[in-house]
């Protein structure tokens, strides 16, 4: 019996106004009325105490993320555009709260303009420090396209790939500044926090650098704070799947499947269907540039199924890539990850799937559909705790190679390997997560795989191993 849904929750009585342990109460009740789907009686209990409450910025803060989550972004739109249109300075969180309002009710625009403001309001954030710490790490983030969700500024620093898993989980070991080179205030901000002792670049999907103005910019941001850069834009650039292929071409046991860039547009759709037919052939692969973890990307298996696909697309420059079928076992699709950190080379974990854009399956009943004796789950581990033995040397020695070629200093390897034991590549880049945490069977690979950040990290800030 759900006590909740039935009881009855009046008014907060009209110009008695809460007091601090009222308000905590307050919030709290309107949070567990949203979790029970009564998200009328949430509104309206907040509702009945905002008027009183407008000054007390973290209530209102809490009360606006109650409000989205009870599906009434419009009203907290409306209470925030007032406060956050003043010309007097504005609490950061009150304008990442309105941005959040704004994504969700698809004012896009407006969502967009807000989240600028939010990011030049925090152009920096600087985590907890703590006894332990070995350095300070500066990191240069991404701003977000928008902020979609309300968020603390922490999160909207770190919010993707390695850095963002660095900094929530080991901090213990390294403090971390994050920076918005974007951001016009970034360098006045940087004058009054602590000097990093080197950089660690996040700004690292070379499809988005290579847009117009934002190689020079981020690299001149670098550049300028005269410190060692970990993945400098100017190399993470040049980590495109094109660049990639065509600078890894003829390792020995490497297969790097074809692939061609071509702008798609409408009215010459039929030139990029025979373009593709000639020069890669079916099944292949198309997905645009921008986007990673496999989204959008879509297997087309003849040029009719490719025609329809286009004509479905705006238009936009595109990759084709060969299909290379690999299933290990029936329905079964798998995906290895190196981590390369600085001159070593650690398997960080290996993914199955039911299809062959493999993601991983968390699944443990869907496992067990092609999993059944767990015998690829075991050779998994092997390859994770005993890789020489287990994928051989031939492919150690490309995986090295790769290595020694892609100019990145910490960063992921996809693959697979292929019956006759070659390596498969499918991607190398910086945008990969790779995650140092224990987990269960991994402790040893986990452990040497921090040392190795930690060696990297102090070789280049030039501090000595104690």
């Amino acid at each position: 019996m759900d006590i909740m849904a039935d009881l009855a929750i009046p008014d907060w009585p009209q110009g008695a106004v809460p007091d601090p342990s009222d308000r905590r109460m307050i919030i709290a009740l309107a949070r567990v009325l949203v979790i029970h789907k009564r998200m009328e009686a949430a509104s309206r209990l907040l509702d009945s105490v905002l008027p009183d409450l407008m000054a007390d910025k973290d209530f209102l803060k809490s009360a606006m993320a109650v409000m989205l989550d009870a599906g009434n972004a419009a009203k907290a739109a409306a209470i925030l555009r007032p406060l956050t249109s003043r010309p007097d300075p504005i609490d950061s969180d009150l304008i990442i709260a309105h941005a959040a309002a704004a994504y969700q009710i698809g004012h896009r625009k407006a969502a967009w303009h807000l989240t600028r403001r939010a990011c030049e309001a925090v152009p920096i954030h600087l985590t907890a420090k703590e006894p332990g710490q070995l350095m300070l790490i500066g990191v240069l983030n991404q701003t977000p396209l928008w902020i979609e969700n309300i968020v603390t500024p922490a999160e909207m620093h770190f919010s993707v790939n390695t850095p963002a898993r660095l900094a929530s989980r080991h901090n213990d070991q390294y403090r971390f500044l994050s920076i918005f080179p974007e951001a016009q205030s970034a360098l006045n901000a940087l004058a009054n926090a602590p000097r990093p002792n080197l950089i660690l670049n996040n700004w690292v999907n070379a499809e988005l650098l290579l847009t117009p103005r934002a190689l020079q910019s981020i690299s001149d941001f670098a550049d300028r704070l005269g410190l060692p850069v970990l993945n400098h834009p100017r190399k993470a650039a040049e980590t495109t799947r094109q660049k990639n292929a065509a600078r890894l071409g003829g390792i020995p046991n490497l297969k790097i499947p074809r692939l061609i860039r071509f702008a798609h547009q409408s009215k010459t759709r039929e030139q990029s269907v025979r373009l593709v037919s000639e020069a890669i052939g079916f099944p292949v692969i198309i997905r645009g540039p921008f986007s990673q973890k496999g989204l959008g990307a879509e297997k087309i298996d003849s040029p009719e199924d490719l025609s329809r696909h286009l004509a479905n697309l705006p238009d936009a420059q595109l990759y084709a890539i060969e299909y290379v079928d690999n299933a290990v076992a029936p329905g079964a699709y798998r995906k290895i990850r190196a981590a390369v950190i600085g001159e070593e080379i650690f398997i960080s974990h290996v993914h199955f799937g039911p299809r062959w854009n493999v993601h991983r399956e968390r699944d443990p009943e869907k496992l067990r559909e092609f999993d059944l004796d767990r015998s690829l789950a075991d050779h998994a581990a092997r390859m994770i705790s005993a890789p020489d033995e287990t994928l051989g040397r031939p492919a150690i020695a490309a995986l090295h190679e790769i290595r020694r070629r892609i100019p990145l200093d910490f960063y992921g390897i996809d693959f697979d390997i292929l019956p006759d034991g070659r390596v498969l590549f499918f991607e190398a880049n910086a945008v990969m997560n790779i995650s140092l945490s224990d987990r269960a069977g991994l402790q040893e690979t986990r452990a040497a795989m921090r040392a190795a950040v930690r060696a990297l990290f102090l070789q280049t800030a030039g501090i000595k191993a104690h």
